[in-house]
């Protein structure tokens, strides 16, 4: 049983084709096939339900894929350790997953500071939602995530990385906009563009007005901050967004920040890994870069809690 053979089975199930597959490994559709024929016959059992169209991973062949993975990882991460013995550049590959907010909010400015640096390096980068990027960092599908709320658990050890502050926003002309500030008694009659309820995100936010003692009335709920933006403008409703989110809006003047002096909410954002996983040099060093964060820093922040009789930490 070969590397390659594990590679080949891998980029397989990825790609979901043995052309596709074949291509990535510079070899012919028919010695793809003879690869994944070759581990059926070592491991006697089947891997793929060739039955199917597409075809579907057996129960034999979800367990061997996971594995298959995991030793991948480690034997790059071996390879990458061996060749850049006595080289300061990253050189390797590193695979990132993250949340579609943290995508656009952060991953821009630091894949140009990281090719700027490392030019080498080849950094991949996933998207999606915060169970996804849970999985792919469990099944050892990507080095590591960066999610909001991170929890840590038996397979999952979480890194700090920072807070970002939440605003009230608005669309530019709101009601709200004359308004030098802004009292929790005021939203009691405003609508809200709310995040979908199965999201850690809208559970902190509706514990907050909760704490305030405000019910607001919610016009529509989403699962992306995209498509919240959109429903602020059509319903002109306001809604609770981290600040680097809207910043873009923000510096243009087609939203406005409504001025709270008493708000002090805070999205945590974290890095997660597999618990007890060797990450490769490059993946390290791409993780040390971020949690650092001298490419970009953090937007001021509120006032503390502190002073702030009506601060609630969200985090907790």
């Amino acid at each position: 049983m070969h590397i390659r053979n594990l590679q080949v089975f891998c980029d397989v199930v990825r790609r979901r084709s043995f052309s596709k597959a074949a291509a990535d490994n510079s070899m012919t559709q028919s010695g793809a096939s003879q690869a994944v024929q070759q581990l059926e016959e070592y491991l006697q059992v089947q891997l793929l339900d060739r039955s199917k169209r597409p075809f579907l991973l057996t129960s034999e062949g979800t367990v061997f894929h996971v594995g298959c993975l995991q030793l991948l990882r480690q034997f790059e991460a071996l390879t990458e350790e061996v060749r850049s013995i006595g080289r300061e550049n990253l050189t390797g590959r590193a695979s990132i997953a993250a949340i579609y907010s943290i995508g656009l909010s952060y991953l821009p400015e630091l894949q140009r500071s990281i090719k700027c640096q490392h030019p080498k390096a080849d950094v991949r980068y996933q998207f999606g939602q915060p169970d996804e990027v849970y999985r792919l960092v469990e099944q050892g599908i990507v080095d590591f995530g960066l999610v909001s709320y991170p929890e840590s658990s038996k397979t999952i050890l979480v890194t700090e990385w920072r807070e970002e502050t939440m605003v009230l926003a608005a669309v530019r002309g709101h009601a709200l906009q004359s308004k030098a500030e802004l009292l929790p008694e005021d939203l009691a009659t405003e609508t809200l563009v709310a995040f979908a309820p199965n999201l850690r995100i809208r559970h902190e936010i509706d514990r907050y007005l909760r704490h305030l003692g405000i019910t607001m009335q919610v016009a529509a709920e989403f699962d992306n901050i995209d498509s919240v933006k959109h429903a602020m403008e059509v319903n002109s409703a306001v809604s609770f967004l981290p600040r680097p989110t809207v910043q873009a809006e923000l510096t243009d003047r087609t939203m406005i920040e409504l001025r709270c002096p008493w708000l002090n909410l805070k999205r945590p954002l974290g890095l997660i890994q597999r618990r007890n996983d060797t990450l490769g040099r490059t993946a390290r060093g791409v993780a040390d870069f971020i949690l650092k964060g001298a490419w970009n820093q953090a937007p001021t922040t509120a006032s503390s809690s502190k002073a702030n009789p009506l601060a609630v930490n969200v985090a907790e």
